[in-house]
């Protein structure tokens, strides 16, 4: 009996959870886990030097997990904070690092990771 009732309860919390997931889509969500959708604009990170002559560094990152312009701004925003780096980022999963010192791929990695999605290779 105990069984029974630890089954029905499992698969009453797939329903509601697979039923959120489908609102949040036809919300315009992109069911990422993010917030997002329903807002038209999304406010990415500023940063003060965007002249691109003064970034000799560059590297390109292929980031999963990226679906939304919420997703794009938490990846910038990640990059954005390690010290003379300027990350853009763009849909559905490249990441353009410019760099004014030498690139150290590991803490990008370790930034976009923190951030809660995957370097691939």
């Amino acid at each position: 009996m105990f069984d029974a009732i630890v089954f029905v309860a499992v698969v009453i919390a797939v329903i509601l959870v697979a039923g959120r997931y489908l609102r949040t889509l036809r919300r315009g969500g992109c069911g990422c886990g993010c917030t997002g959708g329903g807002e038209p604009h999304v406010a990415r990170p500023k940063v003060a030097d965007t002249n691109e002559a003064h970034y000799p560094y560059a590297a390109d990152l292929i980031v999963e997990g990226m679906h939304c312009e919420h997703c794009l701004a938490a990846v910038e925003t990640a990059l954005d904070g390690i010290g003379g780096v300027w990350a853009r980022a763009s849909l559905p999963d490249r990441v353009r690092v410019l760099s004014k010192d030498p690139i150290d791929r590991a803490s990008l990695v370790a930034a976009v990771e923190a951030a809660g999605y995957r370097v691939a290779g």
